[in-house]
């Protein structure tokens, strides 16, 4: 339903939802309006309750940058929640998940102070962008959606829809996205071949659900080929910076050199007594990896890595300071600077 601002927009709204299901597709951005962001438990009645009440209310208040609901929170939690709030970080939410945005000095309560203008974390964040860019730092990045893609077919799957090819060797990752009819960008991801028959997909926290509708709309009905969504099942540390190599070089039973580990592979590790996958991939530009633990064993994970990065200077850092450390670099978030009105040309 619509209300009190709403039904001003109610006739456009029900304009481009008739073009969306006439044509199939939406005739401009309208992610805010999609179905497919949306959560099963963003459906229950205490979320309704609370968020609409908050929501209503904040109609009129100052729109802040990084402004952040206060109620129906805690919802979804990385396997490492309980450590980084030990370690003072200020959560904000995406998807129900709580992932650390900046983490305050001690002394200092990890809490916003919303502003136009620099806000209270500012200085904070750019410590941590300092240390992803000249050190080392660790990225909290469990809320990735994961999917995993296995069949005879997967591959014909995949190669049909991504945009690059992803019919390379197990071990090995591709940057992709994949397009609509028109050529836009329908999401920005990267593929993982673990086997010849096996695939990982990873993609933002946000489009879990339109990734799979995808997906789903996209696989020959009789290719054989299944999709599994594993985003739950494993928690993301991006160990990022200079320092990087030398710090899991202290953790990781296995050679991390260039010619070992060069970039886009993707290999089994132990981390500790924990197995896992690392990938030698970065979204802030710097060297870094991506480990991929599964749940009940990344709090053991974490420890074994913030132990060892004591002597490197190992930093947390929050979802502020990778923002900055991508924009730096020029990589697009998918949502942002691209979407399904872009085609890889615009971008």
């Amino acid at each position: 339903g619509l209300n009190s601002v709403g039904i001003q927009s109610s006739g456009g709204l029900g304009k481009v939802l008739a073009e969306w299901m006439h044509h199939g597709h939406p005739p401009m951005d309208l992610w805010s309006n999609d179905i497919r962001r949306m959560y099963p438990f963003m459906g229950t009645q205490k979320f309704l309750q609370e968020r609409v009440s908050e929501t209503l209310g904040l109609l009129y208040e100052n729109h802040y940058p990084y402004r952040q609901f206060n109620n129906s929170r805690e919802v979804r939690h990385s396997p490492i929640h309980e450590r980084l709030r030990e370690q003072r970080a200020c959560f904000g939410q995406v998807a129900g998940w709580e992932r650390p945005n900046w983490f305050a000095p001690a002394g200092v309560e990890p809490v916003y102070a919303y502003s136009f203008g620099k806000q209270n974390w500012f200085e904070y964040s750019a410590a941590e962008h300092k240390a992803a860019r000249e050190g080392v730092a660790l990225f909290d990045q469990s809320s990735f959606s994961k999917y995993l893609l296995q069949g005879r077919d997967a591959c014909r799957v995949l190669q049909r829809i991504c945009s690059a090819n992803v019919d390379i060797e197990p071990g090995r990752i591709v940057y992709t996205h994949w397009l609509n009819e028109r050529g836009g960008i329908e999401a920005d991801l990267t593929v993982a071949r673990l086997r010849e028959d096996q695939f990982w997909v990873v993609s933002g926290a946000v489009v879990t659900h339109r990734d799979l509708d995808w997906l789903a709309r996209n696989i020959d009905p009789d290719a054989h080929c299944f999709v599994h969504d594993i985003t739950n099942a494993w928690a993301v540390f991006g160990i990022m910076g200079p320092h990087s190599r030398a710090l899991l070089q202290d953790v990781l039973a296995i050679d991390l050199g260039n010619e070992a580990f060069p970039f886009g592979a993707n290999k089994p590790v132990e981390i500790g007594c924990a197995v896992g996958r690392a990938t030698r991939v970065s979204y802030v530009g710097e060297l870094g990896w991506e480990l991929y633990i599964p749940v009940d064993m990344a709090r053991h994970a974490f420890d074994q890595l913030w132990q060892a990065g004591q002597q490197y200077g190992l930093q947390l850092a929050g979802m502020h300071a990778l923002d900055s450390c991508r924009i730096e670099k020029k990589f697009p978030h998918f949502g942002h600077d691209i979407g399904d009105e872009d085609t890889p040309l615009d971008a």
